[in-house]
């Protein structure tokens, strides 16, 4: 592999400092090195927007030119060129002033050396070398800046100030680049969400979080809204302590029209549900229910008329089968909609739920409740409280292997809070996440419905806990004594 030349631009009015320089130029790097020579800076300058320099070495004191000003004048033409000053003078302030002036070496010429001049260049080439990187990654971010199809902003979270901002970021925004520069980011939040905003952007900020997601309304200029997702990260330390975070924003309306829409769907197929097992549920109970019930009564009357055997035996066996399908049609048609939650409301539903898991599974259950009653403005929202806390049961049955449970209700400023806790096996992380966990799917969009919220948490071998939180704005609750089972 062939290095390419080191080209070294070197300024100097007196012949025979300058054949000392390149003379020890040649014997510290030999044929790595090519050198042009030039007395004057004027033609130094014209020299530099000719060709490219590796280096500069430069004397101070020039036929045009002298002290500093050598050294501002070249950095005006050459910013990116390193600068070795070359000087008759060993004095201290002198090569401090040169630095300071961007000079990157201060050189006394009797003290030069192989090397000396060796270490300046190899400095020259390395800096050029970061240097290039450096453009080139910041090129490269620009160019991702600039066309990535996330909006993306550079900001001073506690001021809201933006540094810059990305044409996709201003689309989304409905404002220019310029305009936005000139605003903070809460002045393009929704006003009935810069609330909550500034308390999530607080909260943020205090905890050190690496990266969070907030999702807010912003209000265009034409008054049309729009939902955004906004990921937060630290992205650079700036002067005075302060953070500059990298906002991305990405427009998610559509996204949640779609969610929304498969809210309501689920919301009319829950209903549609319900009407229908309550269609079929009376159906069983008063039609299949009443004709089983004569039935019987006949049955009965039969088996009174027929002493004979074995004809009275098959009519009693006949009596008992009907016994057994009246029942098996009361519990099907209670499981299909419970006659307890039209009759006794929510709270009364509760109890007769809590007993019967308790008489059917032999786990020991215990209720308390500060609350005599509860019911909701809305019967939808009751059967689906009813139906979770129902799965609730199912799922302590089929999985915890639990020997007793414990129920709690309480009201708190905004919420009524319905707490059932199991002694079982807990139930796990994975299972929690398991896309096919059906049961845990559908409860929590029920929650959902309502504007609850539903935490489901398993501790290995001390069981698992399910809080259910209904907003107070949708139940209607009285106060009572503690009452214990």
């Amino acid at each position: 592999m062939t290095l390419s030349k080191i080209h070294i631009l070197l300024i100097e009015d007196n012949e025979t400092d300058a054949i000392l320089v390149q003379s020890d130029l040649q014997l510290a790097m030999g044929d790595q090195t090519t050198v042009v020579h030039t007395e004057r800076l004027s033609s130094a300058l014209e020299l530099i927007r000719k060709q490219p320099f590796d280096l500069i070495l430069s004397d101070l004191t020039l036929p045009d030119s002298d002290g500093i000003t050598t050294i501002n004048r070249l950095r005006e033409s050459a910013a990116s060129i390193p600068i070795a000053v070359l000087s008759f003078r060993n004095d201290e302030k002198l090569a401090i002033k040169a630095i300071k002036a961007g000079a990157q070496d201060y050189l006394v010429k009797g003290s030069l050396t192989e090397g000396v001049l060796a270490r300046v260049i190899r400095y020259s080439i390395e800096r050029k070398r970061l240097e290039e990187g450096s453009r080139k990654a910041q090129k490269r971010f620009q160019t991702v800046f600039e066309k990535a199809p996330l909006g993306i902003a550079l900001i001073n979270l506690q001021t809201g100030k933006y540094y810059d901002v990305n044409p996709k970021y201003a689309c989304i925004a409905g404002r220019s680049v310029d305009q936005l520069l000139r605003l903070n980011q809460s002045d393009i939040i929704h006003p009935d969400d810069v609330l909550s905003y500034r308390k999530e952007i607080e909260l943020f900020i205090h905890h050190q979080s690496h990266d969070s997601k907030i999702v807010k309304r912003v209000l265009r200029p034409d008054m049309s809204i729009i939902w955004i997702e906004m990921s937060l990260v630290p992205f650079e330390s700036m002067e005075g302590q302060e953070i500059c975070y990298l906002c991305m924003i990405e427009d998610i309306t559509e996204r949640k029209r779609m969610i929304e829409n498969l809210r309501h769907l689920t919301t009319h197929l829950q209903d549609v549900r319900e009407e229908e097992r309550t269609r079929i549920g009376r159906e069983i109970h008063d039609v299949l229910g009443g004709t089983l019930t004569v039935l019987k009564m006949d049955l009965d009357w039969l088996s009174k008329k027929i002493t004979a055997d074995p004809m009275h035996e098959r009519v009693k066996s006949l009596y008992a089968l009907t016994g057994e399908a009246i029942e098996t049609a009361r519990r099907v048609s209670v499981n299909l909609r419970p006659n307890v939650l039209d009759n006794l409301g929510l709270y009364g539903a509760i109890e007769w739920l809590v007993r019967e898991f308790e008489q059917r599974t032999n786990i020991k259950c215990y209720l308390e409740s500060v609350i005599s009653a509860i019911s909701c403005n809305n019967k939808n929202f009751e059967t689906s409280i009813f139906r979770i806390i129902q799965e609730i049961f199912i799922n302590i049955t089929r999985h915890s292997r639990a020997t007793r449970v414990d129920i709690e209700l309480i009201e708190d400023d905004t919420d009524i809070v319905i707490t059932i806790k199991d002694n079982g096996v807990g139930i796990t992380e994975s299972q929690l996440l398991n896309p096919e966990s059906f049961g845990i799917i559908g409860m929590k969009e029920r929650t959902e419905q309502f504007g609850g919220t539903l935490e489901i948490a398993g501790t290995p071998s001390q069981g698992s806990v399910v809080t259910l939180k209904i907003p107070l704005t949708v139940a209607v609750t009285n106060v009572g004594e503690l009452i214990h089972d």
